[in-house]
């Protein structure tokens, strides 16, 4: 839960001493025991809550991102028609000059201009005005048509600015949300450390250490098991699982992706497969919608780990039953144990 270790010489839990709880009342070591439970379960609800309006926050952020591609692939291509206009404007008016003004004429109708003699002055005319309309028609009708292209890439252009506009009051709602929620996250565990102190520390400690140990038992049994048709781990595995490493202590914050400052926990991701030479999308949903899917039992160092439904954490396996994830707010860049009933899938990155 990120709270505070327990410090030295704290009474062990369930020595049947009596206590006074919240409100002055008070309690026996079961009672304590009992509250502290009912606390810590508390935090991991809020923490929940508090991973989803996250998660909302970075997947608004990955949609501006592909939307961005979008804007600059419309804009690409709005640039290469006006300069194909322009070409076909030039073109047109060259034409125009070589065929009335007569400055230039092909090969192909200087017999004729220069026949006197098999060639009435009106069969040249008719065959000349003949040349001059098909062409003018030709072009002008290919130039109508780079024109209305460029207006219907114009109108998508705008369409998508909307969007992005609409993306990023969304993203700033969600992202108020989630710091909201962070903050009620915080004062309640700092509540409860004022009320409960080293019986709250002790209790997560040992909780973390059960979780250990009943990670590393599920992750032996997993290896008993013999799977075909799934894709081998990359061979860039170890190199993410290095870079992720390489962040030890680097603190939570929504949205950030900042190597050696801040991550949330899909950013962490994207940077680790990223010094592996492996781009992967940038929110933990879209992360668990594009990579190949693999049985939780077939888990491989480098892998990630997906939890909450729907999707709302992402971390990454280092084997042995452990994973390296930047958790919430108020935490750090950490290696912790997976608890494998809670994950919703495990994605392979190639």
């Amino acid at each position: 839960m990120g709270l505070a270790p327990a410090t030295a010489g704290a009474s062990p839990m369930g020595a049947g001493l009596a206590g006074v709880g919240a409100g002055g009342v008070v309690q026996t070591s079961d009672q304590k025991q009992r509250e502290v439970e009912a606390i810590l379960d508390e935090l991991d609800r809020l923490e929940e809550q508090m991973d989803q309006l996250a998660e909302d926050y970075a997947e608004a952020l990955n949609d501006g991102i592909e939307l961005d591609k979008e804007i600059a692939a419309t804009e690409g291509r709005i640039k290469a028609k006006e300069i194909e206009l322009a070409v076909m404007q030039a073109q047109l008016q060259n034409v125009a000059l070589k065929t009335f003004v007569g400055k230039s004429v092909s090969n192909s109708l200087a017999s004729i201009l220069s026949s006197t003699g098999s060639l009435s002055d009106a069969v040249r005319r008719s065959y000349l005005t003949s040349v001059a309309l098909n062409t003018g028609v030709s072009g002008l009708d290919s130039l109508q048509g780079v024109i209305e292209d460029i207006a219907r890439e114009r109108k998508q252009l705008e369409s998508q600015r909307t969007r992005k506009g609409g993306i990023a009051d969304y993203a700033k709602k969600r992202l108020a949300a989630a710091e909201a929620s962070a903050n009620v996250y915080t004062a309640r565990q700092a509540q409860a450390l004022r009320d409960l102190g080293d019986l709250l520390r002790n209790e997560q400690s040992r909780r973390a250490k059960a979780a250990l140990e009943d990670a590393a038992r599920q992750a032996k049994e997993f290896t008993k098991t013999k799977y075909s048709n799934i894709p081998a781990p990359s061979s860039a595995a170890g190199t993410a699982v290095k870079a992720a490493l390489s962040q030890l202590g680097v603190t939570y914050k929504f949205g950030a992706l900042s190597p050696g400052v801040a991550f949330d926990c899909s950013g962490l991701m994207v940077y680790a497969w990223s010094k592996a030479g492996v781009g992967i999308p940038r929110s933990s949903r879209s992360q668990y919608a594009a990579l190949t899917r693999i049985p939780t039992g077939a888990t491989k160092p480098g892998d990630l780990i997906f939890t909450r439904n729907p999707v709302g954490h992402v971390g990454m396996y280092l084997g042995n039953g452990q994973m390296i994830a930047s958790p919430r707010t108020g935490d750090v860049v950490k290696v912790y144990a997976v608890s494998w009933s809670k994950v919703t899938g495990v994605g392979r990155p190639k």
